[in-house]
């Protein structure tokens, strides 16, 4: 679908809290977005979504959204075991498609999707909003200038807690690996790709341990942890839990370490810690502390500038900058780990 104007019309599949909180918000201020349809089989939630948003078309059925030709592109926020089959539908029907994370369960559904899109000649962007958020940006323009020197290792963590009595029947998937629940599949995916992105790295290999502790029953692990050579020659560690709140990424180099703490949320938030060495020593030349985001940025800040960006990928006919291609490389790092996690050895990850 060629856009031909400059506002892109959407349509949101699946109308729970995400989609509610934060994007739907972002499309009704988005100076390139607008949004003209809503699809939720749940109607407490799709009526809910409508009377926000009165001029909006609802649907109960997705698939009548599709078949809507006013909509050129749908925002995806459904349960992750739904996103493949969803998205290769959307680009059937001719739709630019922002799915959440993860893009699929798997690698192999990953693929189906990526080619799903490449056939319909529609752009497929995997919902990092991470990428948007101003001290993510901060930290990523500090790194690019060179200052930390040559990366040596990294580290990423991203976690929060879990209640085993707080899992409702209708969130359950949450914690069912077979449906994209489970820590590796909620949080850790923000952990490899940010990583790969600040670092511009790849993982080659990788080896995995896990434990349930407070979830018995109900997740086959609520913490996964698993060390990583890049194909880059740079070690790192990713960790990820239901068993306690803590996020932040660390990158070591040969001139400085950076640390960008809670910057991986549904707010619009961030610390920068950066520490830069004197010359050849391991001693600290200059301590800065950065509180990047400014102050008085709506709620969903992230969120509008994502559907900015996509929204003028498709005005423009420009590659989004968290291709369903780029998000591949995340699936296959979670097959990979899986397949560490059942065997208890080290993984290579192909190309």
């Amino acid at each position: 679908m060629v856009a031909t104007n400059h506002v892109i019309r959407w349509g949101v599949i699946g109308c729970g809290q995400i989609a509610y909180d934060k994007v739907m918000p972002a499309l009704a201020q988005a100076a390139n977005a607008q949004l003209v349809a809503l699809s939720d089989p749940d109607h407490s939630r799709l009526e809910q979504a409508s009377k926000t948003y009165p001029d909006a078309r609802c649907y109960t059925h997705m698939e009548d959204l599709l078949r809507d030709a006013d909509v050129q592109a749908v925002y995806i926020a459904t349960p992750n075991f739904l996103h493949a089959s969803q998205t290769i539908a959307a680009a059937a029907a001719g739709k630019h498609i922002l799915t959440e994370k993860p893009m699929a369960l798997t690698a192999e559904e990953g693929q189906q999707m990526v080619d799903a899109a490449e056939r319909a000649g529609v752009k497929l962007m995997v919902a990092y909003m991470t990428l948007f958020n101003p001290s993510y940006q901060m930290a990523k323009l500090l790194i690019g200038t060179g200052a930390l020197g040559t990366i040596t290792a990294v580290r990423g963590r991203h976690s929060y807690v879990i209640q085993p009595e707080s899992v409702s029947p209708a969130a359950a998937w949450r914690l069912d690996p077979q449906h994209g629940g489970g820590p590796l599949m909620d949080v850790a995916v923000y952990s490899i790709f940010t990583l790969r992105d600040l670092a511009s790295l790849s993982i080659q290999h990788l080896s995995a341990t896990g434990t349930v502790r407070q979830l018995h029953g109900k997740t086959e692990y609520d913490t996964v942890l698993w060390t990583f050579l890049s194909k880059e020659g740079i070690p790192g560690v990713i960790e990820a839990s239901f068993t306690f709140s803590s996020s932040y990424i660390e990158l070591e180099g040969t001139q400085g370490r950076l640390t960008l703490t809670d910057h991986i949320s549904q707010k619009t938030q961030g610390h920068l810690l950066v520490d830069l060495w004197l010359p050849g020593q391991q001693e600290i030349a200059e301590h800065m502390v950065h509180n990047v985001v400014p102050a008085g940025l709506p709620h969903y800040y992230n969120y509008l500038r994502e559907v900015e960006h996509f929204s003028t990928c498709i005005l423009t006919n420009t590659d989004p900058i968290a291709t369903g291609n780029t998000a591949l490389h995340e699936m296959k790092v979670v097959d990979a780990v899986r397949t560490s996690l059942r065997t208890g050895q080290a993984v290579q990850i192909s190309a």
